[in-house]
């Protein structure tokens, strides 16, 4: 049933919204946070609270509305989840020429646009007018884990909620459990589990991501200094296997270039870069690296 039990946390928000849902919500929200599953979350939440028809606090999860929305059937619900693909102004208009029509159910229509800082400087400046005077059935809910990234403009016309930051961290278990089969990958050559294995990855919030890269690091260093035969205690010793067959693959001077490699990684995933690019560069970038002729 849909309900903010969903959004783990976040006390004070979900108190904050749950209120605004009951008496008079906000025909345009930006949320903002570190987590894109959090947000997706709350925003589908939001989402169904507005379109809820039931008695009591909204959403209830019982009414129809409710269920549609938790099925993704509801018609007035409009949801745009792109990725990381810029958002065109094609899109804008496309989003106004929907919301010129009156709800199908109810009496009133959501636009959900996940990732929000994608959206180009011409969609946004095509959007403005929509978000500040959208007509009275039409409800815009954006997020966006760089708000920053949004013009001025267009943050000064939504009303802001913002998630406690996420303090997710994977364990060094669950970081080698993680990697094992990438490195077992690379040390086979085979690029396609690479990419695989790396995309298990991508689930892992921002913040942890960073300290994922930091132990594939630390297992590249222990192929390292197995490869030059030093008595070094492993900093991974969770990983010893794949890290002995990685410095039975790859030389120690391709080890060395992909050791420095991971550092220009962990560089991009402290300056947001998207979780789909840092997927390929632990794929083609590092097979590159490693066998290469």
């Amino acid at each position: 049933m849909i309900s903010f039990d969903a959004l783990a946390g976040n006390n004070v928000l979900k108190n904050s919204l749950k209120h605004a849902l009951n008496e008079r919500f906000p025909q345009t929200v930006l949320l903002s946070g570190d987590d894109p599953a959090a947000l997706k979350t709350l925003a589908t939440v939001l989402a169904a609270g507005i379109l809820c028809e039931g008695t009591g606090s909204h959403p209830c999860g019982n009414c129809l509305p409710c269920r549609k929305v938790e099925q993704g059937v509801h018609p007035d619900l409009m949801i745009v989840d792109e990725g990381e693909a810029e958002l065109k102004v094609d899109l804008a208009r496309q989003l106004k020429a929907e919301n010129a029509i009156i709800p199908n159910d109810g009496e009133r229509r959501v636009t959900v646009i996940h990732h929000a800082q994608n959206l180009n400087p011409m969609a946004q400046n095509a959007l403005l007018k929509e978000l500040e005077e959208p007509p009275a059935y039409a409800f815009f809910i954006l997020t966006a884990e760089q708000p920053d990234s949004l013009l001025q403009t267009v943050r000064s016309r939504c009303t802001k909620f913002a998630l406690e930051p996420s303090q997710a961290a994977v364990s060094d278990e669950e970081a080698a459990s993680l990697l094992a089969p990438y490195l077992s990958a690379v040390a086979e050559r085979r690029e396609d589990r690479m990419m695989l294995s790396a995309m298990g990855l991508e689930k892992t919030p921002r913040r942890a991501l960073s300290g994922v890269l930091g132990i594939l690091q630390a297992a590249v260093r222990d192929a390292i200094f197995v490869s030059k035969a030093l008595p070094q205690k492993p900093l991974q010793p969770a990983l010893r296997k794949q890290t002995q067959a990685l410095a039975g693959a790859v030389s120690m001077e391709r080890l060395l270039a992909v050791y420095d490699f991971i550092d220009v990684l962990i560089d991009r995933v402290s300056r947001n870069a998207a979780s789909a690019a840092v997927t390929c560069a632990l794929t083609s970038d590092i097979y590159r690296i490693c066998y290469a002729s």
